[in-house]
């Protein structure tokens, strides 16, 4: 696999992350470098030419397959990435907002001659619990197209004018997110057996494809942002949501048998401040993974 950098870069550090859709899946500019602005410091992405978020040069890299969370919105090295301590070789993220679970296998598929035989598939459960239902729609979320992308490089003032063009022209298009009080609401209020049945769905159409393509693969599941809340300041879960959001992960992921290992996150402990800058992911320095069969045994 070649990695080669385009020239199209940008020429100042962007104040947002471009990212775009094919109707398939979402992903980043493709064969780019370029700088996002994270509060005092610039963070450089560097993809190859699938849109593959790299961090070095290694041919024998793992392939991560994700949404914002595992993409690493507050990190430019792999050694202050959450999955560093989980995977010892070099590794590669094929992920950007709004990619969900269906949007992942999609991109499996369309791109599988370039699917390695073990991979990493990271289900970012703020969200993608949402995301399974028929409902969702990346069009609703992604103004942008992946043919916009280098445009948006070269002149980053268009991406205001997209968006506010997908605002007026899409009656579903929202910028606008949910605050976690919000986020909370919506997960205890969604039908608990219909979320299951959905989750199921999910996890056989993927342990079908899987299976076609001889792909061998370790589920992550990162615990929700929305899960956590500061008391006395002191970060603590919400009981509650905590014990709904178990029961159901322990009687469908558990219980899936086509994923080699699945791990989930919990947080490292005397963790402060735990949200990135946009108060919608968990930041990669408090991550720590552990396995799911002895998380649902406790």
């Amino acid at each position: 696999m070649t990695l080669y950098i385009s020239e199209a870069k940008a020429k100042n550090c962007l104040d947002f992350l471009p990212f775009g859709h094919n109707n398939s899946y979402v992903h980043l500019p493709k064969n780019s470098k370029f700088c996002i602005k994270y509060g005092k410091d610039n963070l450089i992405f560097e993809t190859d030419y699938l849109g593959g978020r790299i961090f070095s040069k290694s041919k024998n890299q793992i392939q991560v397959f994700g949404d914002s969370q595992v993409l690493g919105l507050d990190v430019d090295k792999k050694k202050n990435h959450y999955l560093n301590d989980h995977i010892k070789s070099d590794f590669i993220i094929y992920a950007a907002p709004n990619n969900g679970p269906y949007e992942v296998i999609k991109f499996i598929l369309l791109n599988k001659k370039s699917i390695k035989k073990k991979i990493i598939i990271n289900f970012n459960l703020s969200v993608d619990i949402f995301r399974v239902y028929e409902d969702w729609n990346i069009k609703n979320y992604v103004a942008l197209k992946s043919d916009q992308l280098d445009e948006i490089l070269k002149n980053p003032y268009k991406y205001k004018i997209i968006v506010t063009k997908s605002l007026l022209s899409n009656k579903f298009f929202t910028i606008s997110r949910k605050n976690n009080k919000q986020m909370r609401e919506l997960f205890m209020t969604r039908n608990e057996n219909q979320l299951v049945d959905n989750l199921n769905l999910y996890l056989s159409k993927l342990e079908k494809i899987t299976k076609e393509l001889k792909i061998n693969y370790n589920l992550i599941l990162t615990k929700p942002y929305w899960l956590y809340e500061k008391k006395n300041g002191t970060i603590v879960k919400n009981k509650l949501i905590e014990n709904h959001l178990k029961n159901i992960l322990c009687k469908t992921f558990k219980n899936f048998n086509g994923s080699n290992k699945i791990f989930i996150s919990k947080l490292k402990k005397h963790s402060k401040d735990i949200l990135t800058l946009d108060n919608r992911h968990i930041r990669s320095d408090k991550i720590v993974l552990t396995n799911l069969d002895k998380y649902c045994s406790i």
